[in-house]
């Protein structure tokens, strides 16, 4: 059985016990497992429903009249064939396959159900219309096609469908090649439909095309050939402006081989403005690296890398806000243990107009939650050194 929840659902799980049914899930990476369910897939639904994405209510129900009218026409009125034997030789494998019957002839003939059950599928089969059952497929097919193609759907109707004009009608249907609706020629991605739509009616308006004066193709013009700048790599088109500044930045690594790339990178950009991009920071950094390692061959020391600070604000972790006020707010904690940390923010506020903002609030939610797991921890103290007095207490008193 297959592992999803449209099979294996409450209702099929209390159907299964109270028959006695032992139900089953596949197991992992075992595809074939349930090859009896996924069988179904290509053959019966995607040749009823297509490829179309379907959605809304209204999908649901219309698939629904489909499933119940394809369940009778494929279990009373399509043969299908059952294989019997297969004979492997080599590469070459030969079928024998049993002569094609319904499910339905299937079931009647087989022993294991009651006469009961063959009678009824009888009595069903006596009663169903092949024709009637195919013309509802093809009209709730086309209505499918209509939701899903965004176009206006045919409006139901009570009245029972046209048979004669549909039987008429299958003699001539092969001439239009394929008939299921959702299997039409318009069956394509809603963008291609959109494009083919455009293309026809580009072609319907454009008019007829006239005769005009053949006129000589001009010879193509001679493109100049750009001048390779004098900078460029050798072997290659690509401008390198790193090459002309190279000099410069060597001297600027012999005086200070630690200084930090992002920093060089700021100086050349402010020697040479509108000269650089980002996209040549990398290409600095990269042979700014290799020009470390050619300098630690020749046995310059090179120290750790300087990093320029880019403002004056102070390094390191933010200043604790509420520290000036926590022995304050302690007490008020002590008084009321149970209190919010925003109803302690609140009342801070008012004690202290403008030195409290609710961004502080998840500073403060931190150190309430601190400060409670401490008052716990002493809770939990109190109670252990307590524990030899009672004990003593309560072994006079049994004494006594």
């Amino acid at each position: 059985m297959d592992n999803g929840s449209e099979f294996v659902n409450n209702r099929l799980i209390e159907y299964c016990l109270g028959h006695g049914i032992e139900l089953t899930r596949s197991r992992p990476y075992r595809k074939n497992d349930q090859a009896w369910i996924e069988q179904k897939n290509g053959a019966v639904v995607r040749k009823l429903l297509g490829y179309r994405r379907f959605e809304g209510l209204a999908a649901a129900r219309a698939i629904t009249r489909l499933y119940a009218a394809s369940r009778l026409f494929v279990n009373f009125f399509q043969p299908s064939f059952k294989l019997a034997a297969k004979q492997r030789d080599g590469a070459k494998v030969a079928k024998r396959y049993h002569p094609p019957q319904t499910p339905c002839e299937r079931l009647l003939q087989a022993e294991a159900i009651p006469m009961a059950a063959k009678n009824k599928l009888r009595e069903i089969a006596g009663d169903l219309d092949p024709l009637k059952l195919l013309e509802e497929m093809r009209a709730v097919q086309a209505y499918l096609a209509a939701l899903a193609d965004g176009e206006t759907p045919p409006p139901a109707t009570s009245e029972p469908p046209n048979l004669a004009a549909f039987v008429a009608s299958l003699s001539s249907a092969w001439h239009a090649g394929e008939i299921r609706p959702t299997f039409s020629i318009e069956a394509k991605p809603r963008y291609l439909r959109s494009l083919q739509k455009v293309s026809t009616q580009t072609l319907i308006a454009s008019p007829s095309p006239t005769l005009k004066p053949v006129i000589p193709p001009t010879p193509p013009a001679t493109m100049q050939e750009k001048p390779k700048p004098v900078y460029a790599e050798p072997g290659q088109a690509r401008v390198q402006a790193l090459r002309m500044v190279w000099p410069i930045v060597c001297r600027r690594l012999e005086e200070f081989p630690n200084i930090n790339a992002t920093q060089l990178f700021e100086e050349l950009c402010v020697q040479f403005p509108g000269r650089f991009t980002r996209k040549q920071y990398k290409t600095l950094v990269r042979r700014v690296n290799l020009w470390r390692q050619a300098a630690r061959a020749r046995g310059v020391v090179v120290g750790p890398k300087t990093y320029r600070r880019l403002n004056d604000k102070p390094r390191g972790r933010r200043p604790d806000i509420v520290k000036d006020h926590w022995e304050e707010m302690a007490r008020c904690l002590e008084e009321r243990p149970d209190q919010t940390a925003l109803e302690l923010l609140v009342e801070f506020q008012a004690r202290h107009p403008g030195r409290y903002s609710l961004h502080q609030l998840h500073t403060l939610q931190k150190r309430v939650r601190a400060w409670r797991q401490q008052a716990v921890q002493r809770l939990i103290g109190e109670v252990s050194s307590l524990a030899p007095y009672v004990a003593s207490d309560s072994a006079r008193l049994a004494s006594g």
